[in-house]
Order: C-alpha cells, then sequence, then structure tokens
C-alpha cells in the first residue's frame, strides 16, 4: 500500500473540520467531572483522528488542535473563572497548546504512511511525554491527565500501580488510535472486502490495548475478594470536620469563622472517632506566629480529648516569608514540634515569580510575602497505636505523582490531603481534584484521606474505590461533619509497588520508544532520497 494510500486517499469523513473539532472537545470534556463518562476515553479522539490529513497545512492543523484543546480546556476548568477569568482563558490557551503538538505529530505519522500499531505506539508514547511534560513545565499544571478519566473504574486502574497513571493515558490513546485505523481500512476497502478487512484489522490493532486493560480488569476483580482480612479487626474512626467558611474568598468574621469550625469539631468528636481531621487553612490565624491561636487550638484538643491533624499556617518569627503546612495536635502534648510544609506552590497565589527581575507585578498582583515550599517529604505519627505514619499533601500536591510516591518511599502507611476548594464555588471544581487522588491510591497502593474546607471530603482504598464521602442532602457542599470507619489493606502494609520504586520509568521508556521513531524515520527518508537521486 503507497504512502498515499496510508494517508487517507480515497477517505471521506463525513464530518466537516470544525464539527470534528467541537465533537472531539465535547467527548474530551464528557470524561470528566460535571458529566464523568469514562467509557468516551476509548473513542473520544475520532472525530479529528478521521479527519482526510491530505489536504491539512502545518497551519491549519495547528489550528484544528488548538481549537479543539481550547474548547475542552475552558470549558474543563470554568470554575476558576470565580478566581480569575482571564487567567482562566490563558491557562486554557497555554494548555491547548500540548494537543496541537499531538495532532500535528499525529498528521506528520499518517502522511509517512507507517504500519499502524507502529503509528499508535508513537503517537501513545508522544501523548504521554507530552502530559508529563505539562506536569513540569511553567510550574507544572498536570490537571486531568486522561488517566484520571477512569477514576470511577478502578476495574482498569491497576496497570497505574506499575506505570503510573502514564500506562492508563498510554492505552486509552493506543485504543483511538487502533479504533480509527481499524474505521478508515474498513471504509477505504471495497464493499465485498470490507468484512475481511475488519476481520484483519479488529484483533490487530483494537484488542491488544483493551486486551491488556481487560486483564487489569480480570486481576482486580479476582484480587479484590481478598481483602477479607482487611476487614478484620477494629476499622480507624475518622472524623472530617468540613467548616465550609467563605471568609477567605468573600470576607467576614474570623470570630465568627472560629465559633463555627469549634462547634462542628465539638459535634463531630462527640460520636467518638480516634482522629479528626480539618482542611487547609482551616483557621483564619496562623496556628505558628500567633500564639493565641496556637493556645486556643491545643485547648480545643484537650477538651475533646481527640488528636487533630489539621491544615494550617506558619510565620515562623523574625522570618519574611510563611508556610503552609500541615501539623499534629495531641491531647496532652500539644502541638507537635515537628510540621510538613507544601513543596508545590501556586503561582501568584502562594508566591510571585520573577518578583526580582519584574519589580511591577508586586504592584498588579498584591500577594505581600512569599510562601517557603517544604524541603521535601515530612512524615507525622498517625495517633493510634499500629497504624504507622502518615505523608500530608497540601492544596492541589496531589495531583502531582511525584510527590504521593516521595511520601511513600519515606515510609508513609497512608496519605492526607489537606485541602481549600471554597474559592471555587459548588461546581465541578472539587470533584475534579478528589479524582486524582483516586490514580495516587493506585499507583502507591495507600490509602487516602481527603479533607476538603468545603468538599470533597472522605477516603480512597489501596484499590482507588471511594469507600465514603461526607455529604450533606446529596451535595459535597455543606458545613458539618462525619465520622468514617477506614482500613488498610494489609496485604499492601510495607509493599513499594513498582511505580513507587522506579518512579517515572514508563515515561521515559516513551521517550526511548520516540527517538527510536524519530531515528527510523530519518533513516527511511534518506533512502527515499537516494532510490529517487539521478544517476550519472
Amino acid at each position: 500500500m503507497s504512502d498515499r494510500k496510508n494517508a487517507g486517499e480515497g477517505w471521506r469523513f463525513p464530518l466537516p473540520a470544525g464539527v470534528a473539532v467541537v465533537l472531539t472537545a465535547l467527548l474530551r470534556f464528557s470524561l470528566y467531572e460535571p458529566v464523568a463518562w469514562p467509557e468516551a476515553a476509548y473513542f473520544f479522539l475520532l472525530p479529528l483522528l478521521l479527519l482526510p490529513v491530505q489536504g491539512l497545512t502545518v497551519r491549519r492543523t495547528l489550528s484544528l488542535g488548538w481549537a479543539s484543546g481550547f474548547l475542552f480546556w475552558a470549558s474543563s476548568l470554568i470554575w476558576l473563572r470565580h478566581v480569575t477569568l482571564l487567567g482562566t482563558l490563558l491557562l486554557a490557551a497555554v494548555l491547548s497548546l500540548f494537543f496541537a503538538a499531538w495532532y500535528l505529530a499525529y498528521v506528520r505519522v499518517q502522511r509517512r504512511g507507517l504500519p499502524g500499531l507502529t503509528a499508535a505506539l508513537l503517537l501513545a508514547a508522544l501523548w504521554v511525554v507530552l502530559e508529563w511534560v505539562r506536569g513540569w513545565i511553567l510550574w507544572g499544571f498536570p490537571w486531568n491527565p486522561l488517566s484520571v478519566s477512569q477514576a470511577s473504574r478502578p476495574a482498569v486502574l491497576a496497570v497505574a500501580s506499575v506505570t503510573g497513571g502514564w500506562g492508563l493515558s498510554f492505552l486509552l490513546v493506543w485504543t483511538n488510535l487502533a479504533l480509527a485505523g481499524t474505521i478508515r481500512g474498513w471504509a477505504q476497502a471495497r464493499p465485498p472486502r470490507r468484512f475481511l478487512a475488519l476481520h484483519r484489522a479488529g484483533p490487530y490493532q483494537v484488542l491488544l490495548p483493551v486486551g491488556i486493560l481487560l486483564g487489569s480488569a480480570v486481576w482486580t476483580v479476582a484480587a479484590f475478594p481478598g481483602s477479607r482480612a482487611a476487614r478484620e479487626g477494629d476499622p480507624v474512626r475518622v472524623g472530617f470536620v468540613q467548616p465550609y467558611s467563605t471568609m477567605l474568598r468573600d470576607g467576614g468574621s474570623p470570630n465568627a469563622n472560629l465559633a463555627d469550625l469549634w462547634a462542628t469539631t465539638r459535634a463531630v468528636a462527640a460520636a467518638g472517632p480516634d482522629l479528626l481531621l480539618w482542611p487547609e487553612s482551616a483557621t483564619p490565624y496562623p496556628v505558628v506566629g500567633e500564639e493565641r491561636m496556637r493556645v486556643a487550638i491545643e485547648r480545643l484538643v484537650e477538651e475533646v480529648d481527640r488528636p487533630l491533624l489539621m491544615g494550617n499556617l506558619a510565620f515562623p518569627p523574625g522570618e519574611d516569608y510563611y508556610e503552609n503546612a500541615v501539623f499534629l495536635v495531641e491531647p496532652e502534648r500539644g502541638l507537635h514540634p515537628r510540621w510538613y510544609a507544601k513543596r508545590e506552590l501556586v503561582p501568584f497565589g502562594e508566591f510571585l515569580p520573577f518578583r526580582d527581575w519584574i519589580p511591577f507585578l508586586e504592584k498588579a498582583v498584591a500577594i505581600g510575602e512569599d510562601a517557603r515550599p517544604g524541603d521535601g517529604p515530612l512524615l507525622l505519627p498517625f495517633p493510634v497505636p499500629g497504624e504507622g505514619e502518615i505523608g500530608p499533601l497540601v492544596c492541589y500536591e496531589d495531583v502531582f505523582p511525584a510527590l504521593a510516591r516521595s511520601n511513600v518511599r519515606a515510609g508513609a502507611d497512608w496519605l492526607f490531603v489537606a485541602t481549600n476548594n471554597v474559592w471555587y464555588g459548588e461546581e465541578a471544581g472539587a470533584p475534579q481534584h478528589a479524582a486524582h487522588a483516586v490514580l495516587r491510591a493506585v499507583e502507591t497502593r495507600r490509602p487516602v484521606l481527603r479533607s476538603g474546607i468545603a468538599g470533597w471530603s472522605g477516603w480512597i482504598d489501596e484499590w482507588g474505590v471511594a469507600r465514603a464521602v461526607t455529604d450533606a442532602e446529596g451535595s459535597i457542599y455543606f458545613r458539618g461533619g462525619e465520622v468514617l470507619p477506614v482500613r488498610r489493606d494489609p496485604r499492601f502494609a510495607g509493599v513499594l509497588t513498582p511505580y513507587v520504586r522506579y518512579g517515572d520509568w514508563f515515561v521515559g521508556a516513551c521517550g526511548l520508544l520516540l527517538l527510536g521513531g524519530l531515528l527510523r524515520l530519518r533513516l527511511a527518508g534518506r533512502r527515499a532520497g537516494e532510490a529517487t537521486a539521478p544517476r550519472e
């Protein structure tokens, strides 16, 4: 088959390019909250993948990819408008560049006429590398990678314990490409041969990635009932306190905020939990640097006679910085002398980039002093005998796989996320955020406790199952709390998953695959040039 035939000659997709752009964006949007249709991940790229590529210029290809990416990001991140509408649109515009680059690579590969399996593997690898780059370039925003779309389908998540979420993204993109290749091959065949074309292409292209996902599902379903041992013995009773204070966002009385927090904490403590949880920025004053606040919290803990794990701020005396942190307060012992400081800070929220180089930014973005990032993972003792140690994460740190991994490598038996999502209204921001914690639980095989100031509060087990979510009248957005029984699966006690041991090795493998593909294309181009060169 010639390169032109592989590039789609004779193939006509019925949808115009603009409709394909919008349809791909809508399908991609449907993968995440508020729609959460994870099955669409297996075919969401098809409208753009099935467009004929022979008439696409580089400029038009980039425009189509960028437009589809922008529609997706602007709609899925619309909850950010509560903080900044302009910033939301600018962020969507930047994130869309990654999809534009991927779609350009797809068109180039199609025109080269690479074999279907080779093309699919290279393009799936490129998707993974681009997702990884998005996690660190410009301070990193690895929000809503493709793997997170499967957070409500724990049966297919097991591969993440080996490859990280990257492997799941790889398999989903591969499935999309395989389906597109199968449909294109079927449509290009003459009618009498179409069934034969589909018969040949189907097992070869589609069943391989789908088979891996099905294997993951079968293993999970077979192994999950073995958690019987995890159900033996008494669970740990954890009290989730959700103050739903909008003071930081809308202003208000600090004293009223504290009164509500104290009353909610007392009500939850009355149910007899082993541990109380407060979210990020739980009190209007810092626990370190404001002596009265520390004393008040310690007195409350003494009164309810329950240990408290909380998100709060530290303003070390004499320093020109603060730390967004997680603290442990215990009856009789008071505030634990060590605390975990957030490592991944929010640009323009917790620190001002280029403050020393661009002085006028201080007038445009008034954030005061910068936060100081933590030096590394710091574990806190789980204040229940025999339950090991807790690896804390603050704010949106659970969207960064490497941070949860480093906590477990340091010895964490649990992961705890203290977050404040009250800035973003009662929309899709909180459930989108919580879906990332599902991947962290599977990657590390550690249960995740999450405490949000307005919601999502609850816990996720080592299999990626959201075992319980605090809600009131069907909504996660409320003031109140609940005591939930939580357990660890003893089969994973002290066990380090391949992902925890070896990190982003799968991303490196994808990079090597891309490098090998580029070298192959370069050699093929040279041979083609030599074959067509005039002979003297």
